[in-house]
């Protein structure tokens, strides 16, 4: 009989030698993180980790300090690579370190509570494999609008006047929208310079079609693009776009307000995420280090607030309801152009439908346009007064 223990040595030995090239093969690879590397422009901060090979990783953020911290697994740091990167941009500190023998922890420490997404680019052209951080900010009309209720600077307010030129807008039985919502606005600017903590201008004052560059003609996308920026040029705090509404069903009536949270101003299918947000009851506070600043020095840099579009339009509305018929009484959440940008907060007010010939009577009134305008500058001034108490605590 043969001993079965020859037969087995060349099968263990086998089995070795696999194992064996197995681990070598792992061992072989694992990447290598090279570089890293930081762009930055207007708001915008770009972060690009450079590896040898692809990476399984990990990305979560926590609060106080704001950061994002990113897990490289089965990864090694390049000799030389520096493991702390001071400021720059939104970013105000870069901490790595073998948090494990299984991984590198990467920690980045940013200016404020940002949106931001991760991208995984393979080798291609490029040798290396590269994870790409874009940071942007996320709150910045919030902060903008909260601290230009209380600081010595004027309340600034642009105004839109809904459409104009070659769009007319909804029609009525004995107005079209385009000029029903410049005698609104051309009101509601007047009755806002004659207040000593607001000014306003208007971002068309006449029967034309905003666009880029002062062009004749332009596709309505470029034409909303081109309010927003005209609003941004003339440093307004609160966008407020004037709109008459119409429907199918002409018995829908009442006045409807839009603005958006700030974590929905995300473009649509946009890979940005907001970086975490403790909960707390309210939308705005002061930031630490502001504590002892007083009110009237205050800047969007020393406050933590967001949904500062939806918080300015629940004033509004609220004064609205005194005075015209209103069909909803909180304001509602729609992706209007107007409302999208990230950097001023904005609402946009339906004064109600055209569509309707009590709604359409009742908007002609000049007495009736002023009642509507009155209520809107009131709640711009309670809400100044509202952000003020809430910022005044200790």
């Amino acid at each position: 009989m043969r001993n079965p223990s020859l037969k087995k040595k060349p099968i263990t030995l086998f089995v070795a030698t696999i194992l064996c090239c197995l681990f070598t093969s792992m061992a072989h690879s694992k990447s290598i993180l090279k570089d890293v590397r930081i762009n930055q422009s207007d708001g915008e901060t770009r972060l690009v980790l450079d590896l040898t090979e692809k990476v399984k990783y990990k990305l979560f953020t926590l609060n106080r300090p704001d950061r994002i911290v990113i897990d490289l697994y089965q990864t090694d740091l390049a000799k030389g690579l520096k493991t702390q990167i001071k400021k720059s941009g939104l970013i105000n500190e870069i901490r790595i370190a073998r948090n494990n023998s299984r991984r590198v922890r990467m920690v980045i420490e940013t200016s404020e509570i940002l949106f931001y997404r991760l991208s995984a680019i393979p080798k291609n052209s490029n040798p290396n494999h590269r994870l790409v951080i874009d940071l942007k900010k996320a709150f910045e009309g919030s902060k903008k609008l909260a601290a230009s209720s209380v600081n010595r600077k004027k309340l600034i307010v642009a105004i839109d006047p809904g459409h104009g030129g070659k769009d007319p807008g909804a029609q009525g039985s004995q107005v079209i929208e385009k000029d029903l919502v410049l005698k609104i606005s051309k009101k509601l600017k007047k009755l806002i310079d004659e207040e000593k903590t607001m000014s306003a201008f208007l971002i068309r004052d006449n029967d034309s079609f905003p666009c880029p560059g002062n062009k004749k003609n332009c596709r309505q996308q470029e034409s909303l693009s081109e309010r927003i920026s005209r609003a941004k040029k003339g440093g307004a705090d609160l966008l407020i776009s004037i709109h008459a509404d119409a429907f199918s069903d002409s018995s829908v009536r009442g006045a409807t307000l839009y603005a958006l949270s700030d974590a929905k101003k995300i473009r649509r299918g946009s890979d940005y995420k907001a970086m975490y947000r403790p909960k707390t009851k309210n939308n705005i506070r002061r930031q630490s280090k502001s504590s002892r600043k007083s009110l009237s020095r205050l800047t969007g840099d020393d406050l933590d607030a967001q949904d500062q579009s939806i918080e300015v339009g629940k004033h509004i509305l609220k004064e609205m309801m005194k005075e015209i018929r209103v069909r909803k009484k909180t304001p509602r959440e729609a992706e209007f152009a107007v409302l999208k940008s990230t950097s001023i907060a904005s609402v946009l007010i339906e004064t109600s439908y055209l569509s309707n010939k009590n709604d359409e009577k009742f908007l002609i009134n000049p007495r009736n346009q002023d009642k509507i305008v009155a209520a809107i500058v009131r709640g711009l001034k309670s809400y100044s007064a509202s952000t003020r108490k809430e910022l005044a605590k200790k």
